[in-house]
């Protein structure tokens, strides 16, 4: 295969991987609280320099865009978004402990605080189950306050509190599942000043304008690889008949 062909077979391959990336944050635009992929390109060189080399676009550079989506009013008392940067932990069905900003809480009936992908939000002491109750109340620093079913109103108490951290995003990945996880480097221990809002809800944060536009630039690009593939093969297909000629 001529070096031509090659680097555009080798660039669609890339311009498919990231569209395939930017199809996956236009279909969660409207996930409670997901964090949009971003894609990124350098150049690698055959040969391992930049001097008398072809040069070839190396697998996209994985990266996510961290900042916090819009906070949508709902008036549910279990639902919360939290204010600014800081994360909830919580634990998957799996059984494992990743981050999370996704609030729509809700309580299983053996007590177990879930949000609506089934992750058990974590408290102060592990995994957060209430007793039932006739009311329940969560604080903006994550308290949840409760008056135990049959008590009367006077007979609030906390029973337990959210666990808000805030690591340093540079510790962070996230999972082909979605989840995101803190490297072991990353500091986990409860951030007093992270806050939440109860009654509302962050929106995904991805920009469903700018996904399209970004789907509609990569379809042109590919496709331009792909004339670039054709056009290719078919200068070696002349060069190989005038060589038969010879």
């Amino acid at each position: 295969m001529n070096s031509v062909l090659q680097i555009a077979a080798e660039a669609a391959r890339k311009v498919n991987q990231a569209q395939a990336l930017v199809t996956n944050n236009l279909a969660n635009a409207g996930t409670t609280a997901f964090k949009a992929d971003l894609y990124a390109a350098q150049t690698n060189y055959l040969g391992g320099s930049s001097r008398d080399a072809s040069a070839i676009p190396s697998t996209p550079l994985a990266a996510v865009d961290f900042g916090g989506g819009s906070l949508v009013a709902t008036g549910r008392q279990l639902d919360i978004a939290i204010n600014g940067e800081g994360w909830l932990q919580v634990v998957t069905p799996q059984g494992e402990q990743v981050l999370s900003r996704r609030g729509d809480l809700r309580i299983e009936n053996n007590g177990n605080l879930i949000d609506a992908a089934g992750n058990q939000i974590m408290g102060e002491g592990g995994p957060i189950n209430l007793p039932p109750a006739s009311s329940i109340n969560i604080g903006v620093d994550g308290t949840i306050s409760l008056i135990p079913l049959g008590e009367a109103p006077v007979a609030s108490a906390i029973v337990d509190r959210i666990a808000l951290v805030n690591p340093n995003p540079a510790d962070l990945v996230k999972g082909v599942d979605g989840n995101i996880r803190a490297n072991a480097n990353a500091n986990l221990e409860p951030d007093a000043a992270v806050n939440i809002v109860v009654g509302s809800l962050e929106s995904s944060n991805v920009n469903s304008v700018a996904a399209m536009v970004q789907m509609i630039e990569l379809s042109r690009s590919f496709e331009s690889h792909v004339k670039t593939m054709q056009s290719a093969d078919e200068l070696d297909d002349s060069s190989a008949s005038l060589m038969r000629l010879e």
